[in-house]
């Protein structure tokens, strides 16, 4: 009797472990996002810097890493 309890209390962790994991994931994408935006709003219309292309790049990336991880959740 004991293992079965012991073993429906180990899925409860593992729930709650794979709820934690998907809120620190979102977490990190509304992060992202934030900085994304952020980016957008001083993108100039006219020469754009190098770094600044970089970092939409990076960003972008990262935002479709995280939301590949949501999905696979």
């Amino acid at each position: 009797m004991h293992g079965a309890i012991t073993f429906k209390a180990s899925e409860e962790n593992k729930a709650m472990d794979e709820h934690q994991y998907d809120q620190e994931l979102r977490l990190q994408l509304d992060v992202v996002m934030a900085k994304l935006v952020d980016l957008k709003a001083r993108w100039p219309a006219h020469s754009v810097q190098a770094f600044m292309v970089c970092e939409r790049e990076d960003l972008e990336e990262e935002r479709d890493r995280l939301l590949h991880l949501l999905k696979s959740t």
